[in-house]
């Protein structure tokens, strides 16, 4: 082999070699001129992430142990009391609901003082107790009677009626009781002495009431005690000329307090009565006249409630009748100044 083959072959190998490395070099270049520039740009906060609620706990298997209930915090502890306050009494468990329309509690009324002595409690009402509110006096029914009407009395404020036998319905017409206040209606009013009141309350009753000619028979005279009332009663029968009426009974009780020192004429209004009317044919029970009587005791009707306000929101009625524009004035209650002109009224005539 010549030298100039040997030098051709071995400058072609290199310009071979040239070559690639130029074509690589090409390609990293325009890689390098291909790969996008990373910018930065500013991001917002991101929010605090939402507390996640703990799931309940899965229901346990039949078999399996329950877990226990995680811990609950103990409530912080309250503020001591002042020295020489008693504490609280413990809530009582069975104690009813607040009531929600119950007014507010006024933050600045006293405390109740803790050496105050309660209050005693209503004593409980007594059986067979019947409140009177006009005659103001309350008394206890006696067995076998029952209260009637009494709007058309001429006198007392109760009127009681025996309970019919079986199979009738119409009380018996020749005995009732009355019961009222002692006032001025009746002339046994004007006696002060009870006893004295009780015997004209009977005479006048039995004439009112049994108006035949006729002979008073056993007349008695009974004291009474009404808890802290005294009286006293008058009891007597009439024996009737005409002999096809059954004798008549009468028993007169009066019961109270009259006023100290009180003249005759006068008033005494804390006393009442009890009349007693019947016949040989249904005869008065004395033992039970005395029983009605003493048990009358003093009652005083519980006040009304208070009205509501009036709603200022309400509309007027549209059914009212218009104001009469021809009335005269309302009048001044009393204590409130009236104005007065002073050349027009009498006695102020100016000088």
């Amino acid at each position: 082999m010549d030298q100039s083959d040997v030098n051709d072959s071995h400058r072609r190998r290199l310009s071979t070699r040239l070559a690639a490395v130029a074509a690589a070099a090409a390609v990293a270049s325009g890689a390098a001129l291909t790969l996008p520039v990373a910018v930065s740009y500013a991001e917002p906060v991101p929010p605090a992430p939402a507390p996640v609620e703990p799931a309940p706990p899965a229901p346990a298997l039949p078999g399996e142990p329950v877990a226990p209930a995680p811990p609950v915090d103990p409530a912080p502890p309250a503020d001591p009391l002042p020295p020489g306050v008693p504490p609280p009494p413990p809530a009582d468990p069975n104690a009813p609901p607040p009531d929600p329309n119950a007014p507010p509690v006024d933050p600045n009324a006293p405390a109740p003082d803790p050496n105050a002595a309660a209050e005693p409690p209503a004593p409980e009402p007594e059986p067979g107790r019947v409140n009177n509110a006009p005659g103001g006096f309350s008394y206890l029914l006696p067995e076998g009677w029952k209260v009637a009407d009494a709007t058309q009395l001429s006198y007392g404020q109760a009127l009681l009626t025996k309970i019919p036998p079986p199979g009738t319905e119409q009380s018996p017409s020749d005995t009732s009781v009355l019961l009222g206040r002692l006032d001025l209606k009746l002339f046994a009013g004007s006696e002060a002495d009870n006893a004295k009141a009780a015997a004209r309350l009977a005479s006048d009753m039995g004439e009112f009431f049994m108006p035949f000619p006729g002979t008073r028979l056993g007349q008695q005279t009974t004291p009474l005690s009404a808890g802290d009332l005294t009286g006293s009663a008058s009891y007597y029968e009439v024996k009737f000329t005409d002999t096809d009426k059954p004798t008549g009974q009468i028993w007169a009780g009066v019961v109270g307090a009259p006023a100290a020192g009180a003249a005759r004429g006068s008033r005494a209004p804390e006393r009442w009565f009890v009349v007693w009317l019947g016949t040989a044919n249904n005869p008065v029970d004395q033992g039970a006249a005395v029983a009605l009587a003493e048990s009358i005791r003093p009652w005083t009707p519980p006040a009304p409630p208070p009205p509501p306000p009036a709603d200022p929101n309400t509309p007027p009625d549209p059914n009212a009748p218009p104001p009469d524009p021809n009335a005269p004035p309302a009048r001044p209650g009393v204590g409130v100044p009236v104005p007065v002109d002073p050349n027009t009224a009498p006695g102020m005539l100016p000088a």
